[in-house]
């Protein structure tokens, strides 16, 4: 009983301990980590990644030996003679011939060709790691990015919500100022138009909020519903500078994965080229089989030749129905004439190359972009920061003095509203400028090359 009663207590305690983090939210560090795990980009990347490796093993091969066993059953018109080339004592001959082998082919020289070729497929799978990387890369910061405009979301809905409340409270004072006489009707339809307005304004903003959900659980890999988000409010401390902006480009130069992709293809490219311009050069192979004769009924060859001269004694045996022999010895092959082929992959491989280095051309061109973009956002988001700061001061004390005002009777409500309005203007603009901060920091470090899970604000 003590047992029974120690394991229900245990596995409470651990399903309490499985259901925490999802009552406890889905933290922005824990989405990134599911969407490397699961996004169907990145899966597709280490497909590609594997299929390439599986190249570079056939390609392997080649320089490995080859073992074949082969085996053939044939019927002819005339008695044939087995083993071929042996001496007459040792001749088998019948129209009904088996045989059985075993073929060893090793490459011993060409000239370098198939160990360019594998040389091809090894920098094809470090592009295709590489170019993982780099979707990794571009995972963490959409994941990221959509997660932090999810929260930019609820900041506006937030404000609005509180804005809400605030007309709601803003239109029941004046219904009593109304009653006593120190107010007309029409501020309090005004009131109510303007709270109308916002609620509309709240429905948009709802409405946006579940479309970016959705993009991030689609990013993610997720599939059904995600968990709620934790919430943590935008940070309002500015990143330290990056740095000047001509050593951030060699950085994002040397950093980039694509940027290394793209070395590795312009290498494999060379590569293909020369192991093409090589197989116009000979190839020398070594080979060797042991092969196994049979047949049904066999004559040898002195009773081959007691069947066409019956005066000649046949005093030798008969041979078994069975024969074994070997071939040792290397193969030499030059090539003539292909029709074109070689010259065909020749043109192939340099039109490839010349299209390797365009594609680095224009990818460092727009990483320069992507930088400069960057850090434009940055600059631009920390700039707003700064000024909305104040904004924001400066219209919380006009409300609060407005307000003041209308309720002693010596303003109008149209003040009211307008400083009511020009405070969430100037809250959400905040909370948008405080986000895009950190999403253009994200930017700029993904534009680096150095985007991580350690790098993602709010942890």
């Amino acid at each position: 009983m003590m047992k029974r009663t120690l394991s229900a207590v245990l596995l409470s305690v651990a399903a309490a301990a499985a259901q925490a983090p999802s009552d406890s939210g889905m933290s922005l560090r824990e989405a990134v980590n599911y969407a490397l795990d699961h996004s169907p980009d990145l899966k597709s990347s280490r497909a590609e990644v594997a299929r390439r490796q599986g190249l570079v093993t056939t390609a392997h091969s080649f320089l490995m030996p080859q073992v074949n066993l082969n085996a053939d059953a044939a019927r002819t018109r005339y008695e044939h003679g087995y083993p071929f080339g042996a001496t007459p004592s040792l001749l088998r001959f019948d129209d009904a011939l088996y045989t059985g082998s075993a073929d060893l082919n090793f490459l011993a020289w060409d000239f370098h060709k198939t160990e360019l070729e594998l040389a091809t497929t090894r920098e094809r799978v470090e592009a295709a790691r590489a170019t993982e990387d780099r979707r990794r890369q571009e995972i963490v910061f959409e994941t990221a990015r959509l997660y932090l405009q999810t929260l930019a979301y609820s900041d506006l809905i937030e404000a609005a919500e509180a804005r809400i409340k605030s007309l709601q409270s803003l239109l029941d004072l004046t219904n009593q100022l109304v009653k006593g006489g120190r107010a007309v009707p029409v501020d309090a339809l005004k009131i109510q138009t303007r709270l109308a307005q916002v609620e509309s304004d709240l429905a948009t903003l709802q409405s946006g909020r579940r479309s970016s959900l959705s993009a991030l659980a689609a990013e993610m890999g997720f599939e059904g519903e995600l968990p709620r988000l934790t919430y943590t409010p935008a940070s309002s401390e500015l990143p330290v500078s990056p740095g000047p902006e001509d050593e951030l480009l060699r950085q994002a130069v040397a950093s980039r994965p694509d940027i290394l992709s793209q070395d590795h293809e312009i290498r494999a490219s060379e590569r293909s080229e020369d192991a093409a311009r090589k197989s116009a050069w000979p190839r020398i192979d070594f080979r060797a089989s042991a092969i196994q004769y049979g047949s049904n009924n066999p004559i040898g060859f002195p009773q081959l030749i007691a069947k066409f001269l019956p005066g000649v004694p046949t005093t030798a045996p008969s041979p078994g129905n069975a024969a074994t022999d070997w071939v040792v010895g290397v193969h030499i092959s030059f090539p003539l004439f292909d029709g074109g082929r070689r010259k065909g992959q020749i043109q192939a491989a340099q039109a490839q190359l010349e299209e390797s280095r365009l594609a680095r051309q224009q990818l460092q061109f727009r990483i320069d972009r992507e930088v400069r973009t960057a850090m434009a956002d940055l600059e631009s988001a920390e700039s707003r920061v700064k000024a909305l700061h104040d904004s924001v001061a400066e219209s919380e004390r006009v409300l609060h003095d407005e307000r003041l005002k209308f309720e002693a009777g010596r303003s109008v409500i149209n003040f009211v509203l307008d400083a009511e309005s020009a405070l969430l203007t100037n809250q959400s603009l905040l909370s948008q400028a405080e986000r895009s901060v950190s999403t253009a920091a994200l930017a700029l470090d993904l534009s680096l090359g150095r985007i991580d899970s350690s790098r993602l604000p709010n942890p």
